[in-house]
């Protein structure tokens, strides 16, 4: 079942993953309008400061998840069962539309260049860069807007803060008078820039060009101002109306249902038909499970509405709210009890209805907001004396995360019972800090001030690690199994390659090179009989190999005969379901093979890609096939199904010698030609096998691909620059250079460097794992490194006898 997953929040991630982890075989795609793949948007303000970065709030997704960038949806055709974005469209069987909302606007900001909205990564890069020299005015007083001030009120960039009310209130207008003075007090002394200004709104405003250079407001004119809208939010659902039941959002029933069977909605942009949208992480990922459930077939009650806690940590206070299901605003029977400390800054604010405490909005409060929770639960009449006599602070201290109950002693207690140093170390025990997040840097730091004993800690900790690496072990060995009951097409039976082994007296060999490739995947040397296992198993991977436009080099290695080596043995063993080059079958029987295998083993094959994919005249410089394919079209037509796509050998990478300079066919590599982002990248020309194997090992080892540098390389393979592995180094750090073929250095081995070896900027592994079973490499044998591995810069810059001219080398000495 294919599942297509419209958003790129917290909802969609949660999503992906609860699927896979629930049923893996299921196909899942996420279509986000976004330029990233799903990120934390709680962290928004972080990158505002300059605290923390995109790929550091980036949520976790399983590596056979797809996901499409820059798609922003425009239209569903429910009767296909399609999606359509603005130059594409895509199949499900299963939609889940959790596209959240959009931010409102005051008065139309198209083109202008000093307003912004306060939704997104690209909306915290606009205000950081943005608000340097300028009088910041923020509109809208919630929650997002409070914790902004709190962070603008850091940066030095900013010359004033206003913080602009249309009433009287702050944060929401439950909240009593004294408490929002409390807050006035708190923001304005803490940062003379910053001014709260009451019942004001702009009434006019002067626009030169793409900039406004005044704001008119009732009371005040502010010049030279950047304008950031926090005024509420609407659900985004404007691209279903045509086709769904709508009202404010998209309405769903208790399991996310639309009316549509097929098409479930979470998130903001769902709306219950009691009128309820969620707007809560915990409220979503609800949604979500019920969501899930329905969409697998398991029983489920579906989503019912709870008593929510919500925080807001910011400057020098903590805020607290509690709501129960039964709380209505509008109600005027609501009355309140406050209790407020001066000497601690400490209000808390009890609203009753019918004796039934319906909601709590506490600051710097001390009381268990669980316990209240409970009492609202309970919903029974409450003593005004309970509140009082349980002001001071409980003997759990405060609720440091409220999504996993964590008091800030029981977390002590667990801190020192198990000698907890970091956060890592605590997340088998707890999850606090981890299912929203807003409250990590809290737990982090209580961690941080926790003494506890090293001795014991350190014992712990080897205990814990040597428990994680026996699961781990096990969960290997479950893979393991696991494929062993898997065949492709052709069934090739392990006993094939103990056989082949034994023929050509390689068992002893076979044994160190596991232990070889064990050591070169940074594996523990306990690993290397599960990593002999898994190589029996590389059969039962189906997998399609595609040349594009490439000199066949990466695929020579699969034909050699004579005198073959382990690594010879183990990628003919690899079962290659389909490749042009090397299979028996041609024409339309060569296509039925390659169509079987789509169809068939949909979701688990391996797709690797030889070669770049010309895109000039829309890909006919290179068309496959008794149909005239171009090799776009089948790149796109094969990678929509796979379990994950390599991109074998530079070309592939980013084009390659293919895309030298001029490059007049517009060769591109894999990723590029597919716009995506998630393209498992094994440059080299050609590639050394042990990547290709040692990568689709990780992969049988552990269901997931291995940890990728920013070029989508694998850390374990591409980790390592070749000058520092070079056996030639010593000679550089000495000044004794080859200059001239053929002269004394040249004889004696001395760095090729002056003569054009790139080793100082490629990123590979030659140097370690070398070709030919260990026994050399290019620079071993006297010809320079040319840094295949890091692309067609390779070709347009580095393939050449010559250094790089003065002013363009990079600095190298001592790394």
């Amino acid at each position: 079942m294919r599942i297509v997953i419209v958003g790129g929040g917290i909802a969609a991630a949660y999503i992906a993953n609860a699927i896979k982890e629930q049923s893996p075989s299921h196909e899942v795609l996420i279509v986000t309008k976004e330029a990233h793949p799903p990120y934390d948007r709680i962290h928004l303000c972080a990158l505002v400061s300059g605290s923390t970065d995109i790929d550091e709030i980036a949520l976790p997704l399983p590596a056979d998840v797809q996901v499409e960038l820059n798609a922003e949806v425009t239209s569903l055709d429910i009767g296909a069962k399609r999606i359509f974005t603005a130059s594409a469209s895509y199949a499900y069987d299963k939609l889940i539309l959790a596209t959240g909302s959009e931010p409102r606007r005051l008065f139309d900001t198209a083109g202008l260049t000093n307003v912004a909205t306060f939704r997104s990564a690209d909306d915290s890069d606009c205000i950081a860069q943005r608000i340097v020299g300028k009088n910041v005015v923020m509109m809208g007083v919630g929650p997002i807007g409070l914790e902004l001030l709190d962070t603008l009120s850091t940066l030095e960039g900013p010359e004033h803060i206003y913080l602009v009310s249309r009433g009287n209130h702050l944060y929401d207008k439950a909240l009593t008078p004294s408490a929002v003075a409390l807050m006035k007090r708190i923001y304005e002394g803490a940062d003379p820039r910053v001014h709260i200004l009451f019942e004001e709104e702009i009434t006019d405003k002067v626009i030169e060009g793409d900039t406004i250079t005044k704001i008119v407001m009732k009371e005040h004119t502010i010049d030279d101002p950047f304008v950031i809208f926090g005024v509420g939010i609407s659900p985004a659902a404007a691209f279903a109306k045509s086709a769904l039941e709508t009202d404010k959002g998209i309405l769903v029933d208790e399991h996310m249902r639309t009316s549509d069977p097929d098409v479930y909605a979470v998130g903001e942009v769902a709306q219950l038909h009691n009128g309820y949208i969620a707007g809560r992480v915990k409220e979503c990922t609800l949604q979500a499970d019920a969501a899930v459930a329905a969409i697998l077939g398991v029983e489920d009650e579906g989503f019912q509405d709870f008593v929510t806690i919500d925080g807001l940590k910011v400057g020098s206070f903590l805020l607290a709210d509690v709501t129960s299901t039964a709380y209505n605003p509008k109600d005027e029977a609501n009355e309140d009890i406050v209790i407020a400390s001066k000497k601690e800054g400490r209000i808390d604010q009890y609203i009753i209805n019918d004796d039934r405490l319906v909601r709590f909005i506490g600051i710097n409060t001390n009381i268990d907001v669980l316990a209240l929770k409970t009492m609202m639960e309970e919903d029974k009449p409450v003593d005004p004396a309970f509140f009082y006599d349980n002001r001071l602070v409980s003997e759990r201290g405060r609720l440091i995360c409220s999504c996993a109950s964590g008091y800030e002693q029981d977390l002590v207690a667990l801190i020192k019972e198990n000698c907890i140093e970091s956060f890592a170390d605590l997340k088998p025990l707890s999850e606090a800090g981890r299912v929203c997040g807003r409250c990590k840097q809290d737990v982090v730091k209580l961690i941080a001030d926790t003494p506890v004993d090293p001795e014991e800690a350190a014992r712990l900790k080897a205990e814990r690690e040597a428990a994680a690496k026996a699961e781990e072990m096990a969960k290997v060995q479950r893979r393991i199994d696991k494929f062993n009951k898997l065949h492709p097409a052709n069934r090739i039976e392990s006993e094939n390659l103990d056989e082949a082994l034994k023929a050509f007296d390689m068992s002893s060999e076979f044994n160190r090179w596991v232990s070889m490739i064990t050591a070169n995947m940074r594996l523990h040397p306990e690993y290397e009989p599960l990593v002999g296992q898994s190589i029996e198993q590389l059969n039962k991977i189906p997998i399609i190999w595609l040349e594009l436009a490439d000199c066949s080099g990466n695929s020579e290695g699969f034909i050699k005969s004579a005198h073959p080596k382990v690594d010879d043995l183990i990628l003919k063993y690899i079962s290659l379901d389909y490749h042009e080059l090397l299979m028996a079958g041609s024409g339309d029987q060569s296509e039925l093979s390659l169509d079987g295998v789509i169809e068939n083993d949909k979701g688990r094959y391996i797709l690797m890609v030889e070669g770049a994919i010309p895109l000039g005249l829309e890909g006919k410089f290179l068309r496959i096939g008794p149909k005239g394919e171009t090799g776009l079209e089948l790149l796109k037509r094969t990678a929509q199904h796979a379990a994950a796509v390599f991109s074998i050998g530079s070309c592939a990478f980013d084009g390659g010698v293919v895309a030298a300079a001029p490059n007049p066919t517009g060769a591109v590599g894999v990723a590029e030609a597919l716009g995506r982002n998630d393209i498992i990248n094994l440059p080299g020309c050609p590639v050394n096998p042990i990547n290709i194997v040692g990568t689709l090992l990780h992969y049988i080892m552990f269901d997931e691909l291995p940890k990728l540098d920013e070029k989508n390389r694998p850390e374990w393979a591409y980790g390592f620059r070749v000058h520092d592995n070079c056996e030639r180094r010593g000679h550089y750090d000495l000044d004794e250079f080859v200059l001239e073929w053929g002269d004394e250095g040249a004889k004696k081995g001395w760095c090729l460097f002056k003569m054009g070896c790139k080793g100082p900027y490629a990123d590979l592994n030659c140097s370690l794992v070398k070709f030919n079973e260990g026994t050399s490499w290019p620079v071993q044998v006297g010809h320079g490194c040319f840094a295949c591995g890091q692309g067609k810069i390779a070709f347009d810059k580095y393939a050449n006898n010559r250094p790089l001219p003065e002013g363009e080398e990079e600095e190298i000495h001592g790394h």
